[in-house]
């Protein structure tokens, strides 16, 4: 194998060699200056001032932009003490050497013995001895797992039909679900669906499902539909019910210039297996509510009539 060739190198004397690390500091600074020019104008964009920008940048694109703004800027100060450092040293450094000194005192000899080296690698194996006696037999190993399932037999015949479920009296058939957590919740234009992830209170008949957000009611009957939303703030914003996947209209609260609170209640005929959710929704654009949190931010309760 041929040695590696290394190309030749300037002769550089001390002088020479820190003017080179200043000049690679300076030029370090510049590429620095260009990438906080170009956070700069990402930030531009995000509250909609740079020249010629036509469409408005998102929440989730404000929210991206901070973060890589801050962890590009926390990079770039953390160069700088870096290259300060670095400066400070190349500046400090004499360009000259002074005189060598006298030869100090020799040292204390060593210890004559030095210190244990790494253990050797492990031999070769030896041969194989002769085989020993049977052993005592073991105990028991656990069962095995079950085989697969044999086929599935004929059906038999069906039984006479039985009697009619009794239906449960209307104050049997009840649900209450509430939003205690709060937090905050991006209103598209199609609808948002309010989460109840705190409290649910249903009867056997009720269930809360897709992200506790809907409702199935299983026994058919009147209802009286009511719900309570409490914000902190929502601008433009209304709320509904949004029943077997149609909007309700006598549940809707219509969207007001600032409007925190919205209460609305109904009574309606649901058929067995009707799903109930509530929604806030924006009318124009979309919209950010935040509800409240440590108290009640949102309610639904569900009352069988008759």
């Amino acid at each position: 194998m041929s040695l590696p060739q290394f190309p030749s190198t300037p002769d550089l004397n001390r002088q020479d060699a820190i003017n080179q690390i200043v000049s690679s500091i300076a030029s370090e600074e510049l590429a620095l200056s260009h990438v906080i020019n170009t956070e700069g104008e990402k930030i531009q964009y995000a509250i909609g001032s740079l020249p010629g920008l036509e469409n408005s940048a998102t929440v989730a694109e404000v929210n991206d932009i901070n973060d890589s703004s801050s962890n590009a800027l926390g990079a770039v100060l953390e160069n700088q003490i870096v290259l300060s450092g670095k400066l400070t040293q190349a500046m400090q450094a004499p360009v000259l050497y002074g005189p060598v000194g006298p030869t100090g005192p020799i040292g204390p000899t060593g210890a004559d013995t030095g210190a244990a080296g790494p253990a050797g690698p492990i031999g070769a194996a030896g041969p194989i001895g002769p085989e020993g006696l049977p052993g005592a037999v073991g105990p028991a190993g656990p069962d095995g797992p079950d085989g697969p399932a044999g086929p599935t037999g004929e059906t038999g015949p069906a039984g006479p039909t039985g009697p009619p479920a009794p239906t449960p009296p209307p104050s049997a058939t009840a649900g209450f679900a509430a939003n205690t957590s709060g937090g905050l919740i991006t209103v598209l234009l199609g609808g948002t669906d309010i989460a109840f992830p705190n409290v649910q209170l249903f009867s056997p008949d009720m269930t809360l499902t897709g992200g506790n957000t809907t409702v199935t009611v299983n026994t058919a009957g009147l209802y009286r539909v009511s719900y309570h939303v409490n914000t902190t703030a929502a601008v433009l914003l209304g709320t509904r019910l949004v029943i077997n996947g149609g909007i309700l209209t006598q549940s809707m609260v219509p969207p007001a210039l600032t409007l925190s609170q919205f209460y609305n209640e109904i009574e309606v005929n649901l058929a067995q297996g009707s799903t109930i959710r509530l929604q806030m929704y924006a009318p124009v654009i979309t919209g950010v509510a935040t509800l409240l949190s440590g108290s009640l931010g949102a309610s639904l309760m569900i009352i069988r009539l008759g």
